[in-house]
């Protein structure tokens, strides 16, 4: 992520009266169903993505949904701990709270009971990745930036995802040195200063879902991926992998760059709305 966090009190001053749960190591009492939303009764209850199609969720997260922190594991639990800012703590754990909804909505099982792996170079993975719904394990990838969060989910595909809040002070001589190649460097000099901060974070969006698909981390140099400063589809072969990446910007509200990669393509992107996602009723 290029954000850094903005001083706010600390989390355990986060107050009952913002209607969330405060930070607090004991997970919060139960709260009351919304009867607004349909109830998952351990059958899967949203529709796969269909060959080659990507679902994009994108979620606010100044809701958490009911429950948020007691959906989460003792390690996803130990990390938001972790968070010294309120801010922070609430948006790590509604991202990881509305990914178990939704994969456990597709799943036919309830957040709470969802396991992770992780790849060896950290890309986390579900355990439980199928339920006899269709021969390929279900994908996906959590992006998450402010309040703004995205998740994609595929069948079978490796996919990432990613969104960034643009920063005025970005790039910096430094840090474009570090994450564009010398065509892209040549590419933002040519731009004009003012669309300086737009343009590098919507290619560093590119490169950063592009990493992300392939689950290798930092273990490729930002600047040796080029995908240029101009927002456009594009299909990049890199050297040693099998199969080339689609990279595309998504579109992302005003102030924010995301992007979409998929290791050997995609087919259509199917926008999905969190307040259709069906609630788990134990």
């Amino acid at each position: 992520m290029l954000s850094t966090p903005t001083r706010e009190p600390h989390a355990q001053r986060w107050s009952r009266a913002q209607g969330h749960a405060p930070y607090d190591p004991k997970p919060p009492c139960r709260a009351a169903v919304s009867p607004s939303r349909p109830h998952a009764r351990g059958l899967a209850t949203l529709a796969w993505p269909q060959g080659r199609n990507v679902h994009v969720w994108r979620l606010d997260l100044r809701d958490m949904g009911a429950d948020a922190a007691a959906l989460l594991d003792a390690t996803e639990t130990e990390r938001a701990q972790r968070f010294v800012y309120a801010n922070d703590w609430r948006r790590y754990v509604a991202a990881h709270a509305w990914l178990r909804r939704i994969l456990g909505a597709y799943l036919g099982v309830p957040p709470q009971q969802l396991r992770f792996a992780t790849s060896p170079h950290g890309k986390p993975v579900l355990l439980q990745a199928s339920r006899g719904v269709g021969p390929s394990p279900l994908c996906f990838n959590l992006s998450h930036s402010k309040d703004l969060a995205l998740i994609a989910v595929t069948a079978g595909i490796e996919v990432g995802v990613d969104i960034e809040a643009v920063r005025s002070d970005l790039p910096g001589p430094d840090l474009a040195a570090g994450v564009l190649s010398a065509t892209e460097l040549d590419e933002l000099a040519q731009c004009a200063a003012a669309d300086h901060a737009d343009s590098f974070v919507g290619c560093w969006t590119r490169k950063e879902a592009c990493l992300k698909a392939l689950g290798v981390g930092l273990q490729l140099e930002p600047r040796g991926l080029h995908v240029g400063l101009h927002p456009q589809r594009q299909t990049v072969q890199l050297d040693g992998a099998d199969a080339p990446i689609d990279i595309t910007p998504l579109a992302a509200p005003s102030g924010h760059c995301a992007a979409l990669a998929v290791v050997g393509g995609f087919a259509h992107i199917e926008p999905q709305d969190a307040a259709h996602l069906p609630e788990w009723r134990t």
